[in-house]
């Protein structure tokens, strides 16, 4: 495996979806920065904040041998479990809407989900290397890793945080299918696990009502559907062109959380079917460039951590469109590199990162000379 240069189709696309970001964000939060803060520019200068620490983590983790976060993983996981934890511990934990989702340290607010989301998948890319000779014993070869993700998931759970234990969960299966797990092992969890999310689903009330709304949100128009409503709103009279940028109606204090979650609903609504179809593709070249990379770098830990990285964006943002367009019900997921948010960007940022420098690595052409 020789190092060479990184991917740089890959950093490109990377680059522009965060300046796509930037400016979308700006148009979408600056009438509710002016009204809340009186200033249109707040949002967008914290974000821009974030931008460019995420930038700073990016080119780090790019220049970071992903062979390292094996060596290490043992910690990573440790800090992930202990991250978690302390969401319930007093005076450290914030909780906010009744959900206990972020840690206080000193001036900066962490969720650490989010930390969880790329600590999970170096994990299972790691234990899913190392059991590759026992992947036709489901006791040896899948059990103790299921175990580590179930126990993660939980803690999740129970903040509550429902839209991570998802992605955490597929991310995590994704891997564990590209790994070579067997196909009857996966039915065998997908029966148990289905069911399961199912009933953790039934246990809350408002889970099931933001599940009625997104089938049938006028029959609570000024409650739990209006949000659904107010985002096909935005998509309707959007057409082809758009309203134009900065010409949105919907941000007027109409959609909720139009700059977080909701801002594709105001991509659509001011540049239109062309605007969301560009961003989409954006998306997809991102995906196959990282799809690329991981099938070209001679190594199945790293191989398995990029398909699990990509995974992990890839989900988020179908999700994340599925939500906007009412397909699935409301949830708290941000559209990757796009949405406002600090915890959301940075570690999607640092995913690229580890991404670009997977990358660089090569099959040694010296060895197929020595094969022949």
């Amino acid at each position: 495996m020789v190092r060479g240069k990184p991917d740089f189709w890959l950093m490109f696309f990377t680059f522009v979806l965060l300046g796509f970001g930037l400016v979308m964000v700006f148009s979408a939060s600056y009438y509710e920065g002016w009204t809340e803060f009186n200033d249109s520019y707040y949002f967008f200068k914290r974000q821009l904040t974030w931008a460019g620490l995420g930038l700073v983590l990016f080119f780090t983790f790019a220049n970071i041998p992903f062979t390292l976060y094996r060596r290490y993983v043992g910690w990573i996981l440790l800090a992930c479990l202990i991250l978690l934890v302390m969401v319930f511990v007093p005076f450290i934990g914030v909780e906010a809407n009744g959900a206990s989702r972020w840690i206080q340290i000193g001036p900066l607010t962490i969720q650490p989900s989010e930390l969880t989301k790329l600590g999970m998948i170096i994990y299972t890319a790691s234990i899913m290397t190392k059991k590759q000779p026992h992947l036709d014993n489901f006791a040896r070869g899948l059990l103790p890793p299921l175990i580590v993700i179930g126990l993660v998931c939980f803690l999740i759970m129970i903040e509550p945080h429902y839209s991570a234990t998802i992605i955490i969960l597929a991310s995590c299966m994704v891997v564990i299918f590209c790994a070579g797990a067997r196909i009857r092992h996966l039915l065998l969890l997908g029966l148990v696990s289905v069911p399961v999310l199912i009933m953790v689903l039934y246990l809350a009330d408002y889970r099931i009502e933001r599940l009625e709304a997104a089938y049938d949100p006028w029959k609570d128009p000024n409650d739990t559907g209006y949000q659904i409503i107010q985002s096909l709103y935005a998509i309707g009279p959007g057409g082809l062109a758009g309203r134009g940028l900065g010409n949105g109606i919907q941000k007027l204090a109409y959609l909720p959380e139009a700059h977080t979650d909701f801002i594709f609903a105001i991509i659509a609504e001011e540049l239109g079917f062309f605007g969301c179809l560009f961003l989409i593709l954006l998306f997809v070249a991102v995906i196959l460039r990282g799809i690329r990379a991981s099938l070209i770098v001679p190594d199945p830990f790293g191989t398995l951590l990029g398909i699990g990285l990509v995974s992990s964006i890839a989900i988020q943002a179908l999700l994340n469109l599925a939500v906007v367009t009412a397909i699935l019900p409301v949830t708290g997921i941000p559209l990757p590199l796009i949405s406002y948010g600090g915890s959301s960007l940075l570690i999607n940022m640092a995913s690229l990162g580890i991404l670009l420098n997977i990358s660089r690595y090569r099959p040694d052409p010296r060895r197929k000379n020595l094969s022949r």
